[in-house]
């Protein structure tokens, strides 16, 4: 497990402080999908509901063609869901990012997630192929249990600016009737604002990839 300074993680992604400029991708690469499924595996958690980050790939079965990020498990009353799950780390540090004080009035946060929203979907699909492929079916782990497309975006954004880090978007399509949209950034918001300053995290990789940047270099 991972331990998250949910202030200081706001504070680089959201805020873009001069200290963390050109280091946004360097990060990105190093834990910026394992955070991403791993504050959905801390969301699906507090709300009861058992998940499973799954170590099988995501993809359609075939040696070309579409990759996700990861397969995340949710189990309800008995009731499986695979999420085939792609993970956008885009935050203020992108191209077309836009700053979010973390002591922004909540009408300001409202305002933010709607702009961030309409920015992203154009009221059929996400206006970015790189977001859009969610929706191509994967091949699925087990037959006959629902898979459902989830996309972890950083920056918060919501339809109608409300609060809800989740939420779900129609679709019309033959595979998929809606997709699911999960804010890391109004996730983080929503736990700091209750009295939360650092959370765990499953996040295998990254604890590997930290392991071997502290065999491998040393401060002095």
């Amino acid at each position: 497990m991972i331990q998250l300074d949910i202030f200081r993680t706001l504070k680089f992604y959201d805020e873009a402080v001069p200290t963390s400029d050109h280091h946004a991708t360097a990060l990105n690469a190093v834990a910026g999908e394992d955070m991403g499924a791993g504050l959905f595996l801390h969301y699906l958690t507090r709300k009861n509901i058992q998940a499973k980050i799954m170590p099988d790939v995501c993809t359609q079965g075939t040696k070309s063609g579409v990759r996700l990020d990861r397969w995340i498990l949710a189990i309800q009353n008995k009731k499986k869901i695979y999420y085939q799950t792609e993970i956008k780390n885009w935050s203020a540090h992108a191209i077309g990012g836009r700053r979010l004080k973390i002591n922004a009035t909540q009408k300001e946060i409202s305002e933010y997630k709607m702009e961030r929203w309409d920015n992203m979907w154009d009221g059929k699909t996400f206006r970015s192929q790189n977001a859009e492929k969610v929706l191509v079916p994967m091949k699925p782990l087990e037959n006959n249990h629902q898979v459902e497309p989830l996309i972890c975006f950083w920056d918060s954004m919501h339809p109608s600016g409300k609060k809800e880090p989740l939420f779900s978007q129609a679709l019309k399509r033959q595979h998929f009737s809606q997709v699911w949209v999960f804010s890391m950034s109004a996730y983080l918001h929503n736990l700091l604002s209750s009295g939360v300053k650092k959370i765990n995290l499953e996040m295998i990789n990254t604890e590997v990839r930290i392991g071997w940047l502290n065999s491998l270099f040393h401060v002095k």
